[in-house]
């Protein structure tokens, strides 16, 4: 699997648009997105660098759009993991009025 396809889109480009800015053929872009094409590492190097995302999420090995972390938010994660289950409830419950999940941080942004 690979998330070219929603790039793309959330971008708002046609794939022309995309193989205008890799040098390359509509249907290549097709073939990427459909997974008919192996992507060279290059080309997974210029999609990154034009997605502004790391080749990770690109690739759908990693669930995170791409952020990077800083290395507070590192430390955060860290500790969240080695806490006990109530200060997790506890941290949980503090960022509950923060939490969005995807489709309605989707639908926040687009409105």
């Amino acid at each position: 699997m690979n998330r070219i396809k929603d790039l793309r889109q959330a971008k708002g480009w046609t794939q022309d648009d995309l193989a205008e800015r890799l040098n390359s053929v509509r249907q290549t872009i097709g073939h990427y997105e459909t997974g008919h094409n192996n992507i060279d590492s290059s080309v997974i190097c210029r999609l990154c660098d034009i997605f502004d995302c790391t080749a990770d999420y690109l690739l759908g090995r990693s669930p995170t759009g791409g952020l990077q972390l800083t290395p507070e938010e590192e430390s955060l994660i860290i500790a969240h993991r080695r806490a006990d289950d109530h200060t997790r409830d506890m941290v949980r419950l503090a960022l509950d009025p923060f939490w969005q999940d995807e489709s309605s941080a989707t639908e926040t942004q687009s409105a």
